[in-house]
């Protein structure tokens, strides 16, 4: 009976996750990290908290116990970055991250700590390496959890105007905190002996997100000008610079290597470069200079170069050929080019990226189909402001996604503002 309960605490929690857009499949591999992570009472707990950000009071209604004891509880899961907190007007808020990029990452992102970081480190291998559901789950998202900066030395031509929220220097320099932590996905192929020898200690996070790690010792805080040297370091290394596909208010930026970063492993394992929303910049070979080197073709995360035969005199001799549409612009093959033979240029279309993380999470759920999830939310302690943002975002996607919006919800209020929208628009 007593197992019974205990997996029924754990179903509760996965059902509670799959409300979110990016969900965690279930699977035996899936109960066994939970069960490493959250006892069986915290799995239930856990399971009855809102998708939106919510109070200690919000988990008091929720699990009929004192704001005192909640605040307690949910302080316990924060200080194991279960949970995020975050300071707002002097009040403790709270949310609970999706698994990526969330909770399974801070787990690994400090050595120690209360986890058994081999176990944990074996099972999230065989729930995202060898089993499929998840990755597909993960990367095959019509907006993409994570986007590509461009390395910004690569960018020559300095006619072309990068955007600030391009630059992933722009995002360093203005964070209100910025913490570094122990890679994820090198330290979880440290724990099955397949790590590389990039740099552990270079994963960045920012802003709200810093600020709760950094208080619980998941990330080092440091300064401006240590982080733009990490940066530095990451280039030396080849690495690619991947974050949060946000143009404001970015969480996190890794810095990742292909043999190991779960985002450009599980990109090519699904065999779609879309997975990830590239730069606006794209790689261009310079057929004149290239001498096949082949060292832009090592260094490529995502197998977008590769050598062909030149067909000139010279016997046997090649030349790099680009595959555009596996191209995430990342600029790691110009950065390493030692004979200028490829240039990254701006993209004849530039790409989409969302504003902030609610205009990517309701992007996210119409296309999952969850968009209810979030507008209906623990109805018991309905907010009209929470409500009225969430309208305001859809009000402002393409009309495709309007229209998906209004069918998911099937709110008449909602229909009637999408059409007095197009009517004003029409005028």
């Amino acid at each position: 009976m007593g197992h019974n309960t205990a997996r029924k605490g754990y179903e509760k929690l996965v059902d509670r996750l799959n409300k979110f857009p990016l969900g965690a499949p279930p699977s035996e591999t899936l109960y066994k990290i939970l069960n490493v992570m959250f006892s069986e009472e915290e799995a239930l707990l856990v399971s009855k908290l809102p998708i939106k950000p919510f109070t200690a009071a919000t988990a008091s209604k929720a699990w009929k116990k004192s704001v005192e004891e909640s605040s307690e509880i949910l302080n316990e899961l924060a200080s194991r970055a279960l949970l995020i907190d975050v300071e707002v007007n002097g009040n403790a808020t709270y949310s609970l991250p999706p698994p990526m990029a969330g909770f399974f990452e801070f787990s690994l992102m400090r050595v120690g700590g209360n986890l058994d970081q081999k176990v944990l480190a074996e099972l999230f291998h065989q729930y995202i390496n060898v089993e499929d559901d998840f990755v597909m789950e993960l990367f095959t998202m019509p907006t993409p959890l994570g986007r590509a900066f461009v390395h910004e030395e690569t960018i020559e031509d300095k006619s072309l105007y990068v955007l600030d929220y391009e630059r992933a220097t722009n995002v360093i320099k203005t964070a209100s905190h910025i913490g570094i932590g122990t890679c994820y996905c090198r330290h979880k192929k440290e724990h099955v002996n397949e790590a590389c020898d990039a740099p552990m200690e270079i994963c960045m996070t920012f802003n709200a997100t810093a600020s709760s790690l950094i208080k619980y010792g998941y990330a080092k805080q440091i300064t401006e000008d240590e982080c733009l040297d990490l940066l530095t370091v990451a280039k030396e290394n080849n690495l690619v610079q991947f974050g949060e596909n946000v143009q404001n208010n970015v969480a996190f930026i890794c810095n990742c290597c292909s043999c190991c970063c779960e985002a450009l492993v599980g990109a090519r394992r699904v065999g779609s470069a879309q997975s990830i929303n590239s730069s606006n910049y794209i790689a261009e070979i310079v057929n004149e200079l290239c001498t096949g080197c082949s060292k832009c073709i090592t260094v490529c995360p995502m197998d977008a170069l590769s050598l062909v035969s030149k067909h000139d005199i010279k016997r046997n001799k090649k030349i790099a050929v680009l595959t555009p549409e596996n191209c995430i612009g990342c600029g790691v093959c110009a950065n390493v080019c030692g004979f200028d033979a490829i240039n990254m240029n701006e993209r004849e279309k530039r790409v989409f990226t969302p504003v902030d993380i609610t205009h990517r999470v309701v992007l996210e759920a119409i296309e999952k189909g969850k968009l209810h999830n979030l507008i209906f939310d623990n109805q018991a302690h309905f907010n009209h402001r929470v409500l009225a943002a969430i309208l305001g975002v859809i009000l402002k996607l393409p009309p495709v996604k309007q229209i998906m919006a209004s069918e998911q919800v099937k709110s008449k209020y909602l229909v009637r503002l999408i059409e007095r929208r197009k009517e004003k628009a029409s005028k």
